[in-house]
């Protein structure tokens, strides 16, 4: 009997991963252009990134990563630091939104992107776990790591 379902998990799994190939499902982030995160904020790809001030912009792109001039859209950040919750309220800049603060010090806490494509839309919700250490495999920020263990990389 075990098996037997053995056996039907494995073929479960190998279906599973048949099926992603398939449609093309590839869990390797994308790299922004600027070194940031890339978030899919449908229709559009965004790029979530820190600078070195730790202040956060926020670049949009269309599907041929072309950058995007912001229009309707709406971005704010709640960072979930030990010294508690920040939000961080956004401007439009040229071809991005900037954040008007900085992050709270340190490193190592949850960061909350909230991208609205337009004032009526619900918001998308991205968590992010911000780590500034660069990765070992692609050079960027452990929070923007584009390796196959992103999320996983040795600090």
């Amino acid at each position: 009997m075990s098996r037997l379902l053995t056996l039907l998990a494995a073929s479960v799994f190998l279906g599973t991963v048949a099926l992603a190939a398939e449609s093309g499902h590839s869990h390797q982030a994308l790299a922004g252009p600027k070194g940031g995160k890339i978030v899919e904020s449908l229709p559009l790809h965004a790029e979530f990134l820190v600078q070195a001030d730790k202040k956060v912009s926020v670049t949009f792109y269309d599907d041929t990563m072309k950058p995007i001039t912001p229009s309707t859209q709406q971005v704010k950040v709640i960072a979930e630091a030990k010294t508690g919750k920040t939000v961080l309220e956004f401007e439009k800049t040229g071809a991005a939104f900037l954040s008007k603060t900085t992050l709270p010090d340190g490193d190592g806490y949850r960061l909350v992107l909230q991208i609205k494509n337009d004032p009526a839309a619900k918001p998308q919700n991205f968590r992010i776990d911000y780590h500034s250490a660069l990765c070992k495999g692609c050079q960027r920020a452990e929070y923007a790591c584009t390796c196959e263990h992103a999320g996983n990389s040795p600090r």
